[in-house]
């Protein structure tokens, strides 16, 4: 098998056509999808990126990968991404692309790393029984199944929930604010929304913390460009919740045949008291289930206690460890030992040199 390495910023628009064929075999996920790698690529640049091809009709594949120390390389990863850019189309071996990739990638490679992967989709599940493929679990993360009718849904539902979005709904009419439910489709309307999803997020604890959404900062700028894509091609949508025309709470959200994911969702916090977020959930749940064609909304972050009220689907991502010698492997778990002052006798013992 022979794999062939690009810059990635350079000619990843070259093979966009090629990387959706892959994905397509795979199972064709809007996350893997080469308008949401190219935003990624265009917003978060970096020169260390390099795309992989494989172009063996058998099995093929493709990667983009990142070295993170000598010899030592990763997935192409950033925090907007909720999955590794990494396909395997309907090639027949994981294990065979794998050990392909890692004993071609420039330089030495000890060490390979295939990040975030999601059990339902993914081409890799290999780990367990392979001494030479540790699988690790990253976050488990949560989907509402949108099975049966709205009122069956809400039903099943902890009364805690129900109970306090109708109290907060009658609160508001009491008070005589309006409440109104948007859905942004059009690309044209994307860039405003952007804007008031910044807003939001500067007027809460991102802001504190540096990492709030804002039109001119990376983020603000792959929101933008991605939704004004995937809205263009009918894949994207953006839920607001108004009180008396301000918007109070926005989700960034992109679909494909059954699935809807959640990429980014924000609420004014100083209006908390009335729990914006969580009567927009509800609207946007109402909505999807009215339509007909969303079965599975989902999360793809990590778990969080208030996303119990909604749904008990939860699975868990993981991350693969590729090594090219089993005594890295167990000089890694030396290391480990020693840093938490474990007994190391068993790693030691175990340790072959192959």
């Amino acid at each position: 098998m022979t794999w062939s390495f690009h810059p990635a910023l350079d000619v990843f628009h070259q093979y966009r056509d090629q990387w959706d064929a892959l994905n397509l075999a795979q199972n064709n996920h809007i996350l893997l999808d080469s308008g949401f790698v190219a935003a990624l690529l265009h917003n978060f640049p970096s020169r260390n990126v390099i795309l992989g091809i494989n172009d063996d009709s058998r099995n093929p594949a493709m990667a983009l990968m990142e070295r993170k120390a000598p010899g030592v390389w990763e997935t192409f990863q950033r925090y907007c991404a909720p999955l590794g850019l990494i396909l395997y189309g309907a090639g027949v071996s994981a294990e065979e692309n794998l050990v392909s990739l890692m004993r071609s990638l420039p330089g030495y490679t000890i060490q390979l790393g295939v990040l975030q992967q999601d059990p339902d989709c993914s081409g890799l599940s290999l780990g367990n029984g392979c001494d030479w493929v540790e699988k690790l679990d990253y976050i488990q993360t949560a989907r509402i199944p949108l099975d049966g009718t709205f009122e069956e849904y809400w039903a099943a539902r902890e009364g805690r929930l129900r109970k306090n979005n109708d109290r907060l709904r009658r609160r508001m009419a009491e008070k005589g604010l309006r409440l109104d439910f948007t859905i942004i489709r059009d690309p044209a309307g994307v860039g405003e929304a952007i804007a008031e999803f910044g807003r939001l997020e500067a007027k809460g604890w991102k802001a504190k913390e540096g990492t709030a959404v804002s039109v001119d900062n990376d983020q603000g700028r792959f929101y933008r460009a991605l939704l004004e894509d995937f809205c263009a091609r009918g894949e994207g949508v953006i839920y607001q919740l108004l009180i008396d025309g301000q918007v109070v709470a926005m989700d960034i959200c992109v679909t494909r045949g059954e699935m809807l994911v959640l990429l980014k969702t924000a609420y004014d916090e100083d209006l908390s008291v009335y729990s914006p977020a969580f009567l927009l959930r509800e609207d946007i749940i109402r909505e999807l289930f009215s339509g007909g064609q969303v079965r599975n909304f989902e999360f793809y972050g990590p778990l969080a206690e208030y996303q119990l009220r909604w749904t008990r689907d939860i699975r868990t991502l993981y991350h693969l460890t590729c090594f090219r010698h089993r005594w890295v492997r167990s000089a890694r778990d030396l290391v480990k030992r020693m840093r938490t002052h474990q007994p190391a006798a068993a790693v030691l013992e175990a340790a072959e040199v192959d």
